[in-house]
């Protein structure tokens, strides 16, 4: 985790940033969805299929979590607002440390207590997986420029060994109960609709570009859902992990399905279509 994060810092200059000044509407209106609409649809969901109090925290962990380097990667192949995308990814990566803990306590009140989420403690070891290695990530570069070079490497080594871990992890811990699953799979398939649903639709609202819309949306519905498995495994119940594991069924499909519905309205001249690559975008 902390290696795929020094290589997004790897991606990250100042400049970055500064486009929240120059496209404020975009990246405020993209990072409240992440912040505050989702967590609170999670919430709401959670509520409304009366989840018991792990499968609850742990579907609002998915609500709550910001997108991450494939809703990046997705973005920059179909061509739609990546600039937007990283801004979104890196504000939202940083705020999450304080709000995903926050969220998780939120959707935990009024049950027995039986699970208790340490915030602050939460927080820092939050940090110190996204903070620290961005922020290392964006001072190497702008002391190497050319250390650019490592983020793939980096991302992909750090991809496998992730899998390999989980994969192993996967093994020493109790099976996936089915009953819990198919409890989760109704709510974290409605929370991928809802992501989707109010990530292109309010952006549009605002008379976004198509190409923001779209980035909006996949944002949304794409997450970085391994700091949610983090955040499970230091302070949540195993069973937590089951919404985590229902909806990673669902965004991949959903967010590339929708870059291909956008792609071929924009081809049907619909919808504005994709930008131009700039040259300082990394391939």
């Amino acid at each position: 985790m902390f290696a795929l994060m020094f290589g997004m810092g790897l991606t990250l200059t100042a400049g970055d940033f500064r486009r929240i000044a120059r496209a404020p509407v975009a990246t405020v209106l993209g990072t409240a969805l992440q912040l505050l609409v989702m967590p609170a649809v999670g919430i709401a969901l959670a509520r409304l299929y009366d989840l018991p109090p792990a499968l609850a925290a742990g579907l609002v962990v998915c609500a709550a979590c910001p997108g991450g380097m494939f809703s990046n990667l997705f973005i920059y192949f179909a061509r739609a607002s990546s600039a937007l995308s990283i801004t979104l990814t890196a504000t939202a990566t940083m705020a999450a440390l304080f709000t995903l803990p926050l969220w998780v306590q939120q959707s935990l009140a009024g049950t027995d207590g039986a699970i208790v989420v340490p915030v602050g403690a939460t927080a820092l070891q939050l940090a110190g997986l996204t903070v620290l290695p961005v922020t290392l990530g964006m001072g190497v570069r702008s002391q190497w420029p050319g250390a650019r070079k490592l983020e793939r490497w980096l991302s992909r080594v750090g991809a496998v060994v992730i899998l390999v871990i989980l994969s192993y992890d996967g093994t020493q811990q109790p099976e996936m109960p089915v009953a819990e699953f198919q409890q989760s799979l109704a709510p974290a398939a409605w929370l991928a609709v809802a992501a989707v649903g109010l990530g292109v639709g309010i952006p549009a609202l605002f008379r976004l570009r198509s190409s923001d819309v779209v980035t909006i949306g996949v944002e949304l519905v794409v997450k970085n859902l391994l700091l949610g498995v983090v955040l499970v495994r230091e302070s949540l119940a195993f069973e937590a992990l089951v919404p985590i594991v229902a909806f990673s069924l669902f965004q991949m499909p959903m967010g590339i399905g929708l870059l291909v519905a956008w792609r071929l309205l924009a081809r049907t001249g619909f919808v504005a279509g994709p930008e131009p690559r700039a040259p300082s975008e990394p391939a």
